[in-house]
């Protein structure tokens, strides 16, 4: 392996000048590079992979460098940006497709599609490249109703780890002429291959919408609001969000705001949306969202309940990360489970960390209509900070009441080395030594990405 060597070659597409945007992630820490490369095309990342792959260089392939994972933070590699790949965005208006190059960020693809009245449908907390999402499989707030980034995929361009370019999939929806080898590089965290253009599904804009945070009269209580409602509204459902009273309570405090109940906070409180893309004078559904909720008023199965506030609704849902960190050390956990084990996940895994890790507050919220929980954990600055080793013994805890419950321990996060040691214990032999024989005829050399999946 010659660095030296290699970055020669690369010539100005490599900067031994990094600058700390590349090594700073999302949540957990600096990495370091040691250096940096920017390729402008598809070209130029094929030939610096079929480079890098003859000298035997490692690889770290980044995005936006927004993933929680550290999947796309260096350590010490030699790390390719894709930000500066942007060479194609051709919309079909009436497939309703799009060809996107995977440099461009979600933020600006929607806005460019918003005067076509479409959209991506992938709705984020963060601003991710589009590479990026395809690399880890991205779900969101409106999973429920338009699926994760897999699910609106259909057809990806790749450079292999020896720069070889191949296109999979034709970009159309109904395509059996031939395995779907893009399946194997979405969620697969940059470990197979770079994904340099993908053609995506859309989905039109909902020219309507109503939002309502619901208090059940009790856990219990929720999941038969869940299948009623999904139940009597269908597709028109596309959000079934849950928020923990602490997760609340600190979203409330940074957005300096009062209480959108009347009352005091619920244990815990449901964000309900309702969309279509019909005017509200064909089908008013803050008539509907509202007659909905006066019959669980009446069968007690609702206490309270705040409507008519879309924006400050969501606006406090979104706020509940920020409103964490400012409490103290965030320990998140990315973790999805069968609706039935919900409720009993979460009074073990609360009980558990009351007897091992009691500073630990518990302030969790997420996608509750897709099963997807950001189980997150405060450790208060108050407390004497976790040891490396404190930290890993908590971690390992917490996912095994996960698996134990039928679970996984990446919803919609994707893989990277921080779950590499969970992904190692809790994955099936089988599976890992088929996982381990793919990876080893796309990316032989084991060059790309910091995952390993055997």
């Amino acid at each position: 392996m010659s660095v030296e060597a290699f970055l020669t070659a690369a010539g100005p597409l490599a900067s031994a000048d990094v600058e700390p945007r590349y090594l700073s992630g999302a949540r957990y820490g600096a990495g370091a590079a040691t250096a940096l490369l920017k390729p402008a095309t598809v070209a130029q990342a094929a030939e610096l992979l079929a480079l890098a792959s003859s000298h035997q260089v490692p690889l770290v392939l980044q995005g936006a460098h927004t993933g929680l994972v550290k999947a796309a933070t260096p350590q010490g590699q030699v790390l390719m940006s894709t930000e500066r790949l942007r060479e194609v965005f051709e919309l079909d208006p009436l497939d309703r497709t799009l060809r996107v190059s995977a440099g461009f960020k979600l933020s600006e693809v929607n806005q460019r599609l918003a005067e076509h009245g479409l959209q991506f449908p992938i709705d984020l907390s963060a601003d991710p490249s589009i590479g990026g999402m395809l690399a880890h499989n991205t779900g969101g707030t409106r999973m429920l109703r338009y699926g994760d980034v897999r699910a609106n995929t259909l057809g990806l361009e790749v450079a292999l780890a020896d720069g070889q370019l191949v296109r999979l999939g034709h970009g159309l929806a109904k395509d059996n002429s031939a395995l779907a080898l893009q399946q194997l590089f979405i969620g697969a965290s940059g470990g197979l291959g770079l994904i340099t253009e993908a053609t995506l599904r859309l989905a039109p804009i909902p020219k309507q919408a109503a939002v309502a945070l619901v208090a059940p009269a009790s856990l219990e209580a929720v999941w038969p609001l869940y299948q009623r409602w999904m139940a009597e509204f269908g597709v028109l459902v596309s959000a079934f969000e849950g928020l923990s009273a602490n997760a609340l309570e600190a979203a409330i405090h940074v957005q300096g705001g009062a209480s959108p109940f009347a009352a005091e906070l619920p244990p815990y409180s449901l964000l309900l949306e309702l969309s279509s893309e019909l005017p509200a004078a064909q089908l008013n559904l803050r008539e509907l969202l509202h007659t909905a909720l006066e019959a669980a008023f009446e069968s007690g199965e609702v206490v309270d309940a705040a409507l008519d506030n879309d924006e400050g609704l969501w606006g406090l849902r979104h706020a509940v990360s920020e409103g964490l960190r400012e409490q103290g050390a965030v320990i998140g956990f990315d973790i999805s489970l069968p609706r039935r084990a919900v409720w009993a996940f979460r009074e073990q895994a609360t009980a558990w960390l009351a007897e091992h890790f009691a500073p630990a507050k518990v302030c969790d919220f997420g996608h509750l209509g897709d099963g997807g929980q950001h189980f997150n954990l405060v450790w208060p600055k108050s407390a004497a900070a976790l040891s490396a080793e404190e930290g890993a013994r908590l971690r390992a805890g917490i996912y095994a009441l996960v698996m134990a419950h039928g679970g996984s321990f990446s919803a919609e996060h994707g893989l990277g080395p921080l779950l590499q040691s969970t992904y190692d214990a809790h994955t099936a032999e089988g599976v890992k030594a088929l996982s381990a024989a793919v990876a080893g005829l796309l990316n032989p050399q084991g060059l790309l990405g910091q995952f390993r999946f055997g």
